[in-house]
């Protein structure tokens, strides 16, 4: 995989469809049956699901709708990686992240200052990964069209995300968007589930990102893809997003109809008052 390239929609008909006109229909959809109110100027940061639509898509969509109207001049996509280890980060710095709808331009200047800071290595864990690839067609639906992106790849828990996390809003402009993506409890009974999501939830909502690093390792609290929420957390308030809302949660039993072995799924927008 070379340093300049086009990222492949590689989940397409599998998370959700490949089909253009389909896939839009039905983000459009999901976005407007969500009964969220857009806040658009105030948010800084999302907290997002990354499973097939048919599980998380309804969490998902009450994210974005928040941001419905929102402009901003390049989002920074953050999630870990599920298949690949990563020692520290993987940033992907030139090109173009592609989906059924088209493609999203890589920023590269501010990636490669990010990569450089971050002691970022190989972009080889992003060819597979889909915690970034889903977020994809909401960004298209709720901008009304292709932003630049700066997409970003961790490994396991450390302070060091945290300190990114801060780096980042030195960095970023006020009018820039940070999407934290990560799933919640995997493969637990529902009731378990819910009661260790709820756990999970409100130390995010508490914005103390050390608590839910120790929690995070002491297994008090569960999330694939806690670094990046801890970044996100971080710049978030490190950007002075001090107002935190949980705008929907459920669990995969919702759609599949298995109650003993679910997956949690939440939404979170960090704003500011």
């Amino acid at each position: 995989m070379t340093r300049a390239m086009r990222r492949t929609a590689m989940v397409a008909g599998q998370f959700y469809p490949a089909s253009p006109e389909t896939l839009a229909e039905l983000v459009e959809s999901l976005m407007e049956t969500s009964g969220v109110e857009p806040a658009p100027d105030r948010v800084r940061a999302l907290l997002v699901p990354h499973a097939g639509y048919v599980y998380s898509g309804r969490t998902a969509a009450c994210a974005y709708k928040r941001i419905k109207g929102k402009q901003p001049g390049r989002v920074i996509l953050l999630g870990c990686s599920h298949r690949y280890p990563i020692s520290r980060a993987s940033v992907f710095t030139s090109g173009a992240f592609e989906c059924p709808l088209g493609e999203f331009p890589i920023d590269e200047s501010f990636a490669a200052e990010l990569s450089e800071k971050a002691g970022a290595s190989s972009i080889e864990p992003h060819a597979a990964e889909h915690s970034l690839e889903v977020q994809l067609p909401f960004l298209h639906a709720v901008f009304g069209g292709f932003v630049p992106l700066v997409p970003v790849l961790f490994g396991s828990h450390s302070s060091w995300h945290a300190e990114l996390g801060r780096e980042l809003a030195s960095m970023a402009a006020e009018d820039d968007l940070v999407v934290a993506s990560t799933d919640l409890s995997h493969y637990l009974p529902h009731e378990q589930a819910m009661e260790i999501d709820k756990r999970t939830v409100d130390a995010i909502l508490s914005t103390d990102y050390d608590e839910v690093g120790r929690g995070i390792d002491e297994q008090r609290y569960s999330m694939c893809g806690a670094t990046a929420v801890i970044c996100a957390m971080a710049y978030a308030i490190a950007a002075a997003a001090t107002q935190w809302e949980l705008l929907d949660y459920r669990t995969s039993a919702e759609a599949s109809g298995d109650y003993d072995r679910v997956v949690g799924y939440a939404a979170v927008s960090m704003e500011t008052p």
